[in-house]
């Protein structure tokens, strides 16, 4: 089992990484506040950031590794373009329809 410190904290090259991708999926449930109210920002909030790292991700990681999981000790693949738009349009549809119905 990989140790938590075995790798270094900064990447050597910050351009590698540059797609973080906690960040979309809260901008997304972020524009319902408006339309929605607050609460219900928050509820899409967390069932975004819950179906994220619980559904989109992994699925999307197994995807681009051709349906194989990953060793423990291996980098995950890197996300293309047409990944990044695909959990970006889920990210805001789950954020959405959780705020519209939560609303």
């Amino acid at each position: 089992m990989p140790i938590l410190t075995d790798r270094p904290i900064a990447l050597a090259n910050p351009g590698d990484r540059a797609w973080l991708p906690g960040l979309p999926h809260v901008a997304a449930a972020l524009m319902t506040a408006p339309l929605f109210g607050v609460p219900a920002c928050i509820a899409g909030l967390l069932v975004a950031t819950l179906v994220s790292f619980v559904v989109f991700l992994p699925l999307t990681v197994l995807a681009l590794n051709g349906g194989a999981p990953l060793p423990e000790d291996a980098e995950p693949p890197a996300m293309t373009l047409r990944a990044q738009a695909l959990l970006l349009a889920l990210w805001t549809a789950a954020a959405w329809v959780t705020a519209w119905v939560a609303a």
